[in-house]
């Protein structure tokens, strides 16, 4: 059993830890810099974010099939490593192919290496109000833009683009390697479990259907996070330091929904914090498409949602999949499930980046996001029948 001061401190490092990785959030921040950079359209900048997210959830689920208690730190090495190592090269280079490698493929496949390590170690020294504890650990990657957004746009301007991955590359290893030594899996025997608890699975949604879920709530969130700065200073036109300061406001949105979340799932269930985010979705689409750019507080409204949201479902999904399966089976089928997030990145960046350069309107973007949250509503109101049935 683990003392208290340890759970803590533990608790307190799992944060810390996701608050250095979130910074992948920020790339919306970076973007019109790789546009001017390498001469790119809308679409072609939006690649290395869309990479960096899919290899971010394959290689969770990778890695969740992976992971023993022997093997923490070694894994945990190579992918800070390739953190590292992945912001650097990408300040380094002036091929937009080795831009996406490097931001994309090192800097993805990395986080999504270390991600699942203290998710599955809070859930043992934490067993009895899991999806409260998951969502604090998960509030330190949805935060990470508060620090983040406003240094990178100081850093910017100061040292220019290039030179500010290379401060993040030497920064982030400086910063993240210290971590192997202090985070881990908890060992079996000192897990707060009592033997005598035995699962009882309390969801009877398929697998399938959270996978669905996961893939259309996250195409909308990255596309809109990947989207915030270039929208808000490209196409509005408001001032950068504005939307640096509402990005920090957004990633304040995006983190205290993960503990909400994960206290509505331990709480209220699956259906009810579905309709609950689902119906904010819908609100902040139509506010967006009133607004289109005319007021600043709309804006940092609406999108402050969009970011909301998203941390809302990475409290959900994982919440969900601990109802659903045993233990023993969680870090596999959360991370199978957790491709869904890649899949999103993918059809939101490219989706978004299509009608940007095509139409030159964002409002083909947010009705093509009620077109998705009707779908969801859709899916919400047949399980919430056959619940009732």
């Amino acid at each position: 059993m683990m003392k208290p001061t340890n759970k803590v401190i533990y608790l307190v490092m799992s944060i810390w830890l996701m608050l250095m990785m979130g910074a992948v959030y920020t790339y919306s921040v970076f973007r019109p810099y790789v546009e001017n950079t390498f001469t790119l359209n809308t679409l072609q900048s939006g690649l290395p974010y869309m990479a960096s997210l899919f290899f971010y959830a394959l290689s969770m689920m990778i890695t969740g099939r992976l992971l023993k208690h022997t093997n923490t730190s070694l894994i945990m090495t190579i992918g800070l490593l390739l953190i590292g190592a992945g912001w650097f090269i990408a300040g380094s280079t002036e091929s937009f192919i080795i831009f996406v490698i490097s931001y994309g493929w090192m800097i993805g496949t990395g986080v999504g290496m270390v991600y699942g390590i203290p998710i599955r170690g809070i859930q043992d020294v934490y067993p009895l109000r899991k999806g409260f504890y998951m969502g604090i650990v998960l509030l330190g990657f949805g935060l990470s833009t508060l620090i983040v957004a406003p240094v990178s746009t100081f850093l910017i301007d100061r040292y220019g683009f290039s030179q500010t991955l290379h401060i993040y590359g030497y920064s982030f290893l400086v910063m993240l390697l210290p971590f192997v030594f202090l985070i881990r899996p908890i060992k079996p025997m000192e897990l707060e479990v009592k033997n005598n608890l035995s699962f009882q699975q309390s969801l009877s949604i398929t697998g399938r259907r959270l996978y669905i879920y996961f893939v259309f709530s996250t195409t909308i969130g990255l596309m809109m996070i990947g989207l915030s700065y270039y929208i808000g200073v490209s196409v509005y036109q408001f001032d950068a330091w504005k939307i640096a300061f509402s990005m920090s406001l957004f990633a304040i949105m995006n983190g205290i929904a993960r503990p909400i979340f994960g206290w509505l799932m331990d709480k209220k269930g699956f259906t009810f914090s579905t309709f609950i985010s689902l119906g904010l979705i819908m609100i902040a689409s139509i506010i967006s498409m009133i607004n289109r750019g005319t007021h600043l507080a709309l804006f940092m409204i609406s999108y402050g949602l969009f970011w909301f949201n998203l941390g809302a479902w990475l409290a959900i999904i994982p919440a969900a999949v601990r109802m659903k399966y045993e233990p023993s089976e969680y870090s596999k089928r959360y991370g199978l499930i957790f491709t869904g997030y890649g899949i999103g990145a993918i059809i939101g960046t490219l989706l978004s980046g299509f009608i940007m350069d095509i139409f030159g309107d964002t409002l083909y973007i947010y009705l093509m996001i009620l077109l998705i949250v009707g779908f969801l509503f859709l899916q919400t109101f047949q399980i919430n029948k056959k619940a009732t049935v």
